[in-house]
């Protein structure tokens, strides 16, 4: 299976939760290590204690700064 993109990837954590997309997740958010994205977004989106809607904001940023990376 070829890796999905970030925007997939977000459109599949929106549908299916942020747990059923943990392994796609976490290739993620080595890229966005890898392009100095914020460890604040970073946190918050792998914090399961904040609500889902704080999480998926922090997704859509991490998104939007790897794909300007890419």
């Amino acid at each position: 299976m070829a890796p999905i993109s970030a925007l997939e990837l977000a459109e599949h954590v929106l549908t299916d939760g942020f747990a059923a997309q943990q392994d796609a997740l976490t290739v993620l958010y080595r890229s966005a290590r890898q392009h100095q994205v914020s460890d604040v977004l970073l946190e918050v989106v792998a914090d399961e204690s904040e609500p889902r809607p704080v999480r998926e904001r922090a997704l859509g940023r991490i998104v939007v700064e790897v794909s300007r990376a890419a």
